[in-house]
């Protein structure tokens, strides 16, 4: 495996640790890790230990099981090479989950020992459909600009398609050579995409999540938590259509690679860019929203833990009415699972994820 594509491939891992490491702080601060806290806790020195040691633990087996990768990949295949990272990303996410329980129980043990209450909300005023009328997001028309690259990268497939060899590489060997080819055909040539069609479908139907999330309105400030919220959506909105555009033409970028022969390096150092401009689009959202008190909202969904699920992650209330709420811990909206349609909805996502994975797999077998 050459340097770049080390560079690349370890960027990514760097990427999904840090996303992982900043979970202690994203979500309402009164919310530690899933467990309601009243505001005062806020200066507690015991809560920012909770969080500091979630963060000590991910990074610290994140800078292990980095290191140790690679150190184990410096002379293998490309293929082999990318297979080792995953299992290290996911052996990641694996310690996550048991850091966050621990983290959780923590939190837990803190409240009961300080004895602190919180009082639950249980009147709003909410409105499902204010989104719909007050321009809260991007129209979904915006979209058209994804369908388009997609159409331009059709286009090229068609127009140069005498010029495609009929047998292209799709892996490079350790010296840096091709060393495995696969037939053209039609399958093969439009299979990226393919993949862009699901990634436009999955992130059209984000911002039509956003567009349609329920509204709270805080009774003791109607209007200011309605112009907060459609701020919100519009931010959210935003940044997901500009990520999700430059993802589509990250794709179309690899099918030129592979099927006319376009420098790899080109392919890599946009990978690697791409992964610092979505890194930081998403952390200067996230100051943003703070800076602005945007992400600290009273109305929330209901804050009893008997709604939340999953270590406090799961929203599943079945008097909400709500499809799509505001995510109390983590960034953006979540989908109500009490509602059949929140799991329809959370099965087909999973579906336009995996089909996303697979079909270049199947494929390319």
């Amino acid at each position: 495996m050459t340097a770049q594509e080390t560079i690349m491939i370890s960027s990514f891992y760097l990427f999904i640790a840090l996303m992982i490491g900043i979970q202690a702080y994203i979500g309402l601060r009164t919310v530690l890790f899933g467990i309601a806290l009243p505001a005062e806790a806020l200066q507690d020195p015991a809560v920012q230990r909770i969080r500091r040691n979630y963060v000590l633990l991910t990074g610290g087996f994140a800078i292990v099981i980095g290191v140790a990768c690679f150190f184990v990949t410096r002379h293998q295949t490309t293929g082999r090479s990318i297979l080792s990272w995953t299992i290290a990303i996911l052996l990641l996410m694996i310690v996550s989950v048991f850091a966050i329980r621990i983290s959780r129980m923590s939190a837990q043990r803190l409240k009961a020992a300080r004895g602190w209450q919180v009082d639950v909300q249980t009147k709003r005023a909410a409105s499902l459909a204010v989104g719909r009328t007050h321009g809260s997001v991007l129209g979904s028309w915006w979209y058209s600009a994804h369908v388009a690259v997609m159409a331009l990268c059709i286009f090229f497939a068609v127009a140069r398609w005498d010029a495609i060899p009929q047998s292209f590489a799709i892996h490079m060997g350790p010296n840096g050579l091709p060393d495995v080819y696969i037939s053209k055909s039609v399958r093969t040539v439009f299979m990226m995409n393919i993949v862009q069609a699901l990634m436009i479908a999955l992130f059209a139907g984000y911002n039509l999540m956003i567009r349609r999330a329920r509204t709270s309105l805080d009774p003791q400030d109607r209007e200011g938590s309605l112009r907060k919220q459609l701020k919100l959506k519009k931010i959210h909105s935003i940044a997901a259509w500009g990520i999700s555009l430059l993802g589509i033409a990250n794709l179309g970028l690899l099918q030129a690679v592979i099927l006319y022969g376009w420098k790899l390096n080109l392919l890599i150092r946009y990978n690697i860019s791409f992964i610092a401009v979505f890194f930081l689009t998403l952390l200067g959202v996230l100051l943003y929203l703070r800076f602005r008190g945007l992400d600290q909202q009273r109305d929330v969904p209901s804050q009893e833990e008997r709604h939340w699920k999953w270590l406090g992650s799961m929203y599943a209330n079945p008097e909400d009415p709500a499809l799509f709420v505001p995510d109390r811990y983590g960034f953006g909206w979540t989908i109500n699972m009490a509602n059949p349609r929140g799991k329809i909805i959370a099965a087909a996502t999973i579906a336009v994820l995996a089909t996303a994975i697979l079909v270049p797999i199947l494929i390319f077998r």
